[in-house]
């Protein structure tokens, strides 16, 4: 797993090039956009652009550690953490272990596949989010608020800037 220092270092770098990527984050009325500024063999970085009402249903990063940075605006975020004991996908069990708002400055970091999360942004102006995945992730598991997944998405990106 990547180093907190290491992503720290990662974010700090995007936050001074913001500049240079911002305006080019695509944009549109509603929703939310993907966009990636770096990647590697060991991790990713991608700025989330999040427009008025949108919201990620609960979902996992897979394998990947997730650390994120609210630039701009506020973000409202479930945490939920598996509690079944693994052996049985047919029988996943969620429990919700938090909610909150996070605003410019505050992040976050779900460690395993086994920490879940759902984000939005209430208000009504644009919010940005930095999200750091270590190792870099193909699919995300979608799950209801029963806890069942109902799906395995793979990871898209609205824009690829680097």
């Amino acid at each position: 797993m990547i180093a907190e220092v290491e992503i720290d270092r990662i974010v700090a770098e995007q936050i001074a090039r913001r500049s240079q990527w911002e305006r080019r984050l695509p944009r549109r009325r509603t929703g939310y956009t993907r966009s990636r500024l770096l990647a590697c063999d060991a991790y990713e970085v991608l700025a989330l652009l999040w427009f008025p009402g949108a919201a990620t249903p609960i979902h996992d990063h897979g394998d990947s550690y997730c650390a994120t940075r609210v630039l701009a605006g506020e973000l409202d975020v479930a945490r939920y953490l598996r509690t079944d004991d693994g052996d049985d996908e047919s029988k996943i069990a969620i429990r919700l272990v938090g909610r909150g708002a996070q605003r410019a400055g505050e992040g976050d970091a779900l460690a395993s596949a086994r920490e879940l999360h759902s984000v939005a942004n209430p208000g009504f102006d644009e919010a940005l989010s930095l999200h750091v995945y270590a190792p870099r992730y193909t699919t995300f598991g979608i799950y209801d608020e029963s806890g069942v997944r109902i799906a395995l998405a793979p990871s898209r990106y609205d824009a690829v800037l680097g």
